[in-house]
C-alpha cells in the first residue's frame, strides 16, 4: 500500500465516529463454563421474542436479564438432550409453527419487510423457534414420564378452576372435564419439574453475568 494511502486510510479511521467501532464489537453477557452467550444473542432473543408476539422490543436492564435467562435455561436443556442423544424435531418440523407468523402479513413480501424492519431474519426466526421446540419436545419426553397425577390432585385442580370460573351453571361437570383438567395438570406438573431440574443444573454451572452488557 503506498504511504499516501495508507496515510488517508488512518485519517479515516480516527475521524469515524466513536459508537462505529462500538457497533462491531460483540460484548459477552453470560458465560456458562465455556458456553458463551453474546450481547447480541440477548439482543436478537428479545427482537424476535417481540416479533412473535406482535410487539415492539424493549431493552432494558430488566428485559435484557429476563432474555439472558431465557438463553442460559434453553442451552442447559439442549446441551443435556444432546448428551442423551434424544430424538429431536427438525428444521421442517418448524414450518406448522411459522405458517401461522407468516399468516398475519398479506404477502411475503410485506413479511420479509416487517423482518427487516424488526433487524432480523427468516433464518434467525425459523431457528429461534427451532430451539424452543426442540426445548419443548425434550421437556416433555424427560420430564412427563416422572409425572404422576392421583384422582384427589384432579378433583383439587378442577375445585380450584370451577372456583375461578364463578358461574355455577355454565360450569361443566368434573367428568365432562377430567380429559382437560389431566392434560393442564400434567404440562403444569412437567413444567414444575423442568423448573426443580433448571435450579439444580443452575447450582452446578458456573454462570457469569459480565454486567456491562446489561446496562
Amino acid at each position: 500500500m503506498q504511504r499516501s494511502t495508507l496515510i488517508h486510510a488512518l485519517a479515516l479511521l480516527l475521524c469515524a465516529p466513536p459508537f462505529a467501532a462500538a457497533e462491531t464489537l460483540d460484548r459477552i453477557a453470560v458465560t456458562l463454563g465455556r458456553h458463551v452467550i453474546s450481547e447480541r444473542d440477548v439482543i436478537q432473543d428479545i427482537r424476535i421474542s417481540a416479533f412473535i408476539d406482535s410487539q415492539q422490543p424493549a431493552f432494558s436492564p430488566e428485559q435484557k436479564r429476563k432474555a439472558a435467562g431465557r438463553l442460559i435455561d434453553q442451552y442447559l436443556v439442549l446441551e443435556d438432550a444432546a448428551l442423551t442423544r434424544a430424538p429431536m424435531p427438525s428444521a421442517a418440523d418448524v414450518t406448522p409453527i411459522l405458517e401461522p407468523i407468516k399468516a398475519r402479513y398479506a404477502s411475503d413480501q410485506e413479511y420479509r419487510g416487517a423482518l427487516a424492519q424488526a433487524r432480523i431474519t427468516d433464518a434467525e426466526l425459523a431457528e429461534h423457534l427451532l430451539a424452543g421446540l426442540r426445548m419443548l419436545r425434550y421437556t416433555d419426553l424427560r420430564f412427563r414420564p416422572e409425572v404422576q397425577i392421583s384422582e384427589d390432585a384432579l378433583h383439587t385442580y378442577y375445585d380450584k378452576l370451577a372456583e375461578r370460573a364463578g358461574n355455577v351453571s355454565t360450569r361443566p361437570t368434573f367428568e365432562a372435564s377430567r380429559n382437560a383438567i389431566e392434560k393442564l395438570l400434567t404440562e403444569e406438573q412437567t413444567l414444575q419439574a423442568l423448573d426443580r431440574w433448571l435450579g439444580i443444573v443452575r447450582g452446578e454451572t458456573a454462570i457469569v453475568f459480565h454486567e456491562a452488557a446489561f446496562k
